[in-house]
């Protein structure tokens, strides 16, 4: 579980790394003009959204709601987001090889290059890429240690309801019990 734990902190860590390239990749491709993509920009923003997305719901599944239905989601969704960000880390590095023909060709010196963007942004995918595949396989293999049986589940459930109710069941007044 230990090892559950350390990959996923290293998700979380490129989680937020992703956050700040993201905005940079989607900034520099705007404003780029020919050599830059409008939809390698909104690429960048919604990979963003969907591994904050990912690590949101993965940190709850992994605290709160240990359940045999929860790890699995939790795993094809690992899967998920480590092929999304295989096709990005692909995606930008042709950004960066097209944009680097195009300012070739470019004689303005204040023209915006996308370039440097699109290939830390490929850079970040690839890591993102291999760690969320690392951490699938992780959590493949040792899911059955850190899940909570349902039963167990619905106990601690009925103990932290039970807990809170103040009043005993009591019939209302001119009715009987069943």
């Amino acid at each position: 579980i230990r090892l559950i734990a350390h990959v996923w902190y290293g998700c979380m860590f490129l989680a937020v790394t992703d956050v700040i390239v993201a905005c940079a990749t989607a900034s520099t491709n705007d404003d780029a003009g020919r050599a830059g993509s409008r939809g390698g920009a909104f690429a960048a923003i919604w990979s963003m959204f969907m591994i904050i997305g990912y690590v949101v719901s993965g940190t709850y599944i992994l605290r709160k709601h240990k359940t045999a239905s929860a790890i699995g989601f939790l795993l094809g969704m690992s899967f998920m987001i480590s092929q999304l960000f295989f096709v990005l880390f692909v995606m930008f590095a042709s950004f960066a090889s097209t944009a680097a023909e195009i300012d070739a060709t470019i004689t303005d010196e204040h023209a915006t290059s996308s370039v440097t963007s699109d290939r830390w942004f490929a850079a970040f995918a690839f890591f993102i890429f291999l760690v969320t595949a690392i951490f699938g396989v992780v959590l493949g293999k040792f899911r059955h240690d850190g899940i909570i049986p349902v039963a167990e589940m619905d106990a601690k459930t009925a103990a932290g309801l039970g807990a809170k109710m103040t009043t005993t069941s009591q019939p209302a007044a001119g009715t009987t019990a069943v």
